[in-house]
């Protein structure tokens, strides 16, 4: 069990060594609770001492009354009660109040707040007949404790012609000393809440670096899978495209026959599948390490779409589509990245060229204030509006693509949202099923 401390104890000190934020708040655990307990009962010793010049002020000030009353005073036992009232309601620690009288009976007890000791002997009197006391002295303080309460019993002596009075008073403090008992728990309750708090913050702070050290593992794993992947996608490329040059070479042959020139054609088109399957898994590869970059330049859209829209109108012919775009009579100038906006505007007008069995592509821009609009339209099948939440989500083909003949990997319009973000733009999607799809790209300057 001892030796199971001891190494916990160890691993702890070593990992505080490791980490100077835990070392700092190790320090704090122990160090501010013994300053706080130090502090504090210094507070309460001074609490204390203070309390009790105050009441041994208020005791003088009591006796000293009563003393000149009997001094000076030949009826004294008139005005004495009237005193003593007024004492009692402005001082509820005074208890007892007592004159008594050396006489040869013993001590009687002149005057007290209790109507009913009056004129009666007090049993034990060997404390009143023993008290050093004088009349040129002060009072005589005896701290004490009565039924587990803090007490001061207080003697003083007063002469009225040649009579000698012995004055007694009780003064209790429970209620003093219950509400610095609950200072003081107070006190020590806020240490405990302090000092849990810091074993807390320890307890977050060993969490935080143990997630640090994960965070940098997994950044250094992730990197590592990054450049990985991007070495197989390199290599990768290198041999379908030679592959590809090699079945078009077989497809021109007059060597072979239809028969293989077709499985030489379906190899072509199988290796150009799988270039773009490597080309979107780079771009992924660029986008997620913050490696692709954006070079912003004056551009004139109107330009820019005219080539996208002729590169692409070839494949549109082929499924005899009709793609649109009329090119202003003025120049549409606006500062964006145009090989950035080439790519993006050829993945959607290529998804809505392939997306779309019959009918028409439209294209239009306008440029307003700080901002470009483009708008590809479209008669094809059209997205549901469940699928238009999933549209730009990684691998997800959208409105039961997946059971037709239509390739793809599933990236291209989470890489278009990328890139469209990235030139500081938005994206959306105005679709119904079965009747066609708007696609809204909004940049701002």
């Amino acid at each position: 069990m001892l030796s199971n401390l001891l190494t916990t104890l160890e691993k702890g000190l070593q990992v505080m060594r490791l980490n100077s934020r835990l070392l700092m708040v190790g320090i704090l655990i122990f160090v501010f609770p013994v300053l706080f307990v130090w502090i504090t009962q210094n507070f309460f010793t001074t609490a204390y001492t203070n309390i009790d010049s105050a009441q041994k002020q208020r005791v003088s000030i009591l006796h000293d009354s009563i003393k000149v009353l009997i001094e000076e005073s030949a009826d004294f036992h008139g005005v004495l009660p009237v005193l003593l009232a007024q004492y009692a309601e402005e001082n509820a620690d005074i208890t007892k109040v007592r004159i008594v009288e050396s006489v040869a009976q013993g001590t009687q007890i002149v005057y007290s707040n209790n109507q009913t000791e009056i004129s009666t002997f007090i049993s034990n009197d060997e404390l009143f007949q023993n008290l050093p006391l004088s009349s040129s002295a002060g009072a005589f303080i005896f701290p004490t404790t009565v039924n587990d309460i803090r007490t001061w019993q207080v003697f003083s002596v007063a002469k009225s012609s040649e009579t000698s009075y012995i004055i007694f008073s009780e003064h209790t403090f429970q209620l003093i000393d219950s509400v610095m008992l609950a200072r003081q728990q107070q006190s020590y309750f806020g240490l405990t809440a302090i000092f849990l708090f810091l074993i807390g913050l320890a307890y977050w702070l060993n969490k935080q670096s143990q997630w640090e050290k994960h965070h940098h593992n997994l950044a250094k794993q992730l990197a590592e899978r990054d450049l990985f992947s991007n070495m197989i996608a390199h290599e990768f490329r290198t041999p379908l495209t030679a592959i590809k040059g090699y079945a078009s070479f077989l497809e021109e042959s007059e060597v072979l026959d239809a028969e293989n020139k077709r499985f030489a054609n379906n190899i072509r088109i199988s290796a150009e599948r799988l270039v773009l399957l490597v080309n979107d898994f780079l771009e992924v590869a660029r986008l997620q390490s913050g490696k692709m970059e954006v070079h912003t330049t004056e551009v004139d859209i109107s330009q820019l779409l005219t080539k996208v829209t002729q590169e692409l109108a070839v494949t549109a012919r082929a499924k005899d589509l009709r793609l649109i775009y009329e090119p202003p009579v003025h120049p549409i100038i606006s500062r964006t990245d145009p090989d950035r906006l080439t790519q993006v505007l050829t993945n959607v007008i290529s998804n809505s060229i392939k997306y779309t069995p019959a009918g028409a592509i439209e294209i239009e821009c306008q440029k307003e204030a700080k901002k470009l609009v483009i708008l590809i339209k479209d008669t094809g099948t059209g997205i549901s509006a469940e699928d238009q939440k999933k549209l730009f989500a990684p691998f997800v083909r959208v409105g039961g693509v997946d059971d037709t003949k239509t390739t793809g990997t599933g990236l291209g319009m989470w890489i278009t949202k990328q890139l469209v973000t990235l030139l500081n733009g938005e994206i959306g999607v105005e679709s119904i099923k079965g009747v066609g799809t708007h696609v809204v790209i909004t940049l701002h300057e």
